[in-house]
């Protein structure tokens, strides 16, 4: 296979001498245009480069009120007045207080898009998850001790513990 290469200095061009190839390095050469012909033509060539991913801005902003899964909300971003509008995929927040929360977003697709909700209000008794309040769900009392279960008229039922010593069965 020595007759394979060009040795016409260090850019190892062929310049005015014919390159060589053996008949077993033709064939094989052939046969990798034959495949690459016969593949589809509408695909990119080749590369060796890294992938350009598009940089992500996370951006944070604060919204109030109720905002539904599926729903596009105007958000305010974080010590500014200007706005933004946001897509919440996935965090449903039922709250309808006017207590002011925190989101976290970028642009995924050229939409807005949800990142993160902050889960409930700054008091000492957080009972928000997933961003439901659970101080929302009837029945909720903050003057006795209670049990959240599923009820038969509910999915979700507040159950009032008297003491555990005393309880019901």
């Amino acid at each position: 296979m020595s007759s394979q290469g060009a040795s016409n200095g260090p850019s190892q061009g062929a310049g005015q001498s014919f390159v060589k190839f053996s008949r077993q390095s033709a064939q094989r050469i052939a046969k990798a245009v034959r495949v690459v012909e016969a593949g589809d033509r509408g695909q990119p060539g080749i590369t060796f480069d890294h992938p350009q991913f598009p940089s992500l801005r996370v951006r944070i902003a604060t919204f109030t009120g109720a905002w539904d899964i599926g729903q596009t909300k105007t958000v305010t971003l974080l010590n500014s007045t200007a706005t933004a509008s946001v897509k919440n995929w996935c965090v449903p927040v039922t709250s309808t207080a006017t207590e002011t929360r925190n989101v976290i977003f970028c642009a995924a697709s050229g939409t807005n898009s949800v990142l993160e909700i902050q889960s409930g209000r700054t008091s000492t008794c957080n009972f928000v998850v997933g961003g439901l309040d659970l101080r929302e769900v009837s029945g909720f009392d903050a003057g006795q001790v209670q049990l959240l279960g599923h009820g038969a008229s509910a999915c979700l039922e507040w159950y009032s513990i008297t003491t555990c010593s005393t309880a019901a069965a």
